[in-house]
């Protein structure tokens, strides 16, 4: 009778007032699969019942431009980015300075000295292969960059666009100094990005690791942790690392300007460096900023890199909009790649 009596109170209780609803935190982010920001957002949920928001912009750039368009009347409580984008937001003036609790321990090449940004996680740009579409077209696995440019693997190749995603800006901006090219001359790298799209391949508004594992883009170019985790999940996909080397996407946070949650976005922005955050990171196959949160299982996923190109983050902010303009001049509008260069100072002498 007692627990007739409490179940019928319970389900009037609902009727009345419905479900328990969290409370929602506006968090620009990246996509929900992005270093698996949807179960971080979950595991925060159930440990304080607050729930950051999931897919509002997907993309680093899209939220800088949501920030920047809010400024006057922020809706944004934090972001979730590229860390050159971070840093361009910092410049645009759309974010505010905070110390969180575990700044000191993330490596100094990912935190900003005045705190306007910091990072969260690593990952890689690689080579995503489908291996059982390969195998079918009689094709071998590419092993480097310049691979990619053979007339064989012609259209088969995915890449998200540059102006759209912070992954890709930091693809476009690392691979002139991948392949020999200088800060002051950016020839190199956009000789490479625009003679990929020449070969057939295209640059996507969209998430490719998706297209990787149903074959519709059997050769992606992706943070590795997105090509691991549809590994992990059962897809025939596989990670090569570029002979010619690789650079690694740095992913953070950066406290909104005018944020109208304040001190919920800090409390959420402190976990994030938690412990069981950073594991979490690491389970979706992402590189934590506190390397000692990573499970021991889970040290030899990661595939091994011989050669990383450091990313100069500071430059790349400056650079990236610029470069971006120079990307759509050259690349998707089929553009002089010297003229679009010359035009941002970027051509060198």
């Amino acid at each position: 009778m007692k627990n007739f009596l409490t179940a019928t109170c319970t389900a009037l209780t609902l009727a009345i007032t419905g479900p328990v609803v969290a409370e929602e935190l506006t968090v620009y982010d990246l996509p929900s699969k992005y270093m698996n920001w949807a179960g971080l957002v979950e595991a925060y949920e159930a440990k304080t019942g607050i729930r950051p928001t999931l897919d509002l912009k997907n993309g680093s750039s899209t939220a800088l431009a949501a920030l920047k368009l809010e400024a006057a009347n922020p809706i944004a409580n934090a972001a979730f980015w590229s860390l050159d984008i971070a840093s361009e937001a910092k410049a645009s003036g759309v974010t505010a300075p905070l110390k969180v609790a575990r700044f000191d321990e993330i490596p100094a090449d990912l935190r900003d000295p005045e705190h306007y940004w910091w990072g969260v996680g690593t990952a890689n740009i690689v080579i995503g292969v489908n291996t059982d579409v390969l195998e079918r077209r009689g094709l071998p696995l590419p092993t480097s960059w310049a691979d990619l440019l053979d007339p064989k693997y012609k259209g088969l190749a995915c890449s998200m666009d540059p102006t759209w995603s912070g992954t890709a800006s930091v693809f476009m901006y690392s691979m002139n100094a991948i392949l020999g090219g200088t800060p002051d001359d950016f020839t190199t790298g956009f000789n490479f990005l625009k003679a990929f799209q020449d070969n057939g391949h295209s640059y996507r508004t969209e998430i490719v690791a998706p297209r990787l594992a149903q074959g519709e883009c059997p050769i992606t170019i992706d943070a590795e942790g997105n090509i691991l985790i549809e590994r992990a999940n059962g897809a025939p996909v596989d990670v090569v690392v570029p002979s010619e080397g690789v650079a690694a996407v740095p992913l953070g946070m950066g406290f909104a300007k005018g944020a109208p949650e304040p001190e919920k976005a800090a409390d959420f922005l402190n976990w994030v460096l938690s412990d069981e955050a950073q594991e979490i990171i690491a389970r979706s196959y992402f590189r934590p900023v506190i390397a000692s949160a990573i499970p021991a299982e889970m040290s030899d996923a990661f595939p091994e890199i011989a050669r990383q190109v450091p990313v100069d983050i500071p430059h790349a902010a400056a650079n990236v909009g610029n470069l971006k303009r120079a990307f759509t001049a050259a690349v998707l509008q089929g553009g002089d790649v010297k003229a679009a260069l010359s035009e941002i100072g970027l051509a060198g002498s």
